[in-house]
């Protein structure tokens, strides 16, 4: 068995967990190497939060590559085990016992270039700008124009990043839609809506005070007046390691009691 690497140095700036993860590996008897995406591996195994997952997430779904999250982050949805259980891990690993979990990504296009997002893509004001105004459809039908801070569409994995906090709905993992949470909207009436997963969602960025598309996180693209950016969903899927059967309510749950402690 052949794993690749990824530690955030930022959350291991040590380097004390990566060398947990290398050491613990060796002692199984399984071939670690750090990363790299172009090299196909049976497991990737990350060091750090949910931001680090993000990171290698799309070349793993390419190839089908299980993620194993090691959490060094503060809430961790998406890791799965602590430091500590690294020799449990890979014991469990080799000895197949673990089950894969599927999320949902969804397909992003802006000006004929395509971005992949396992949380959200996000239309925001940018340059300390003024409200911008917005436009969203679904199937080519009107369904809000309003002025806003930004607009959220989530895959049910990011309903609890970015869209939680702008007063989204937490979304079960296996519900095949997409959220759609505006961000401080100036009007009363707009509230957020969820929709099926492959319907063809068009967002349209009007007005001249400035605006990017953020993708996980990540300013990909200055959105122009007149820009439109469109969401379906994605035929592929990332695929998380777990070892037990707690289901994602029970983990949402102390995840959240965590949050407000």
């Amino acid at each position: 068995m052949r794993i690749g690497v990824y530690c955030n140095p930022q959350k291991d700036p040590d380097g004390r967990v990566e060398a947990i993860i290398y050491e613990t590996a060796a002692k199984n008897g399984v071939s670690a190497e750090k990363y790299d995406g172009a090299r196909q591996y049976d497991f990737v195994v990350t060091v750090g939060g949910d931001g680090t997952i993000l990171r290698v997430v799309k070349d793993c779904v390419k190839s089908d590559t299980p993620i194993l999250g090691v959490n060094r982050g503060t809430l961790g949805f998406l890791t799965e085990i602590e430091p500590d259980e690294a020799d449990d891990a890979f014991k469990k690993l080799l000895a197949r016992e673990y089950m894969l979990e599927r999320r949902a990504l969804i397909d992003v296009t802006v000006a004929d270039k395509h971005y992949y997002a396992l949380n959200d893509a996000v239309i925001r004001r940018s340059g300390g700008g003024r409200m911008i105004t917005m436009s969203v459809r679904v199937n080519d039908a009107v369904i809000d124009k309003f002025t806003c801070d930004g607009y959220i569409a989530s895959t049910p994995t990011g309903s609890t990043a970015y869209s939680l906090s702008a007063g989204g709905s937490v979304i079960g993992p296996n519900t095949p839609v997409i959220a759609l949470t505006p961000i401080n909207p100036h009007t009363l009436h707009t509230r957020p809506i969820v929709v099926g997963s492959f319907e063809n969602i068009a967002m349209t960025y009007t007005g001249e005070s400035g605006a990017a598309l953020d993708i996980d996180g990540v300013c990909v693209e200055e959105l122009p007046n007149g820009a439109t950016v469109g969401v379906t969903g994605w035929d592929r899927s990332a695929l998380f390691v777990r070892f037990n059967k707690r289901s994602f309510y029970s983990r949402l749950l102390t995840k959240l009691n965590a949050r407000s402690e």
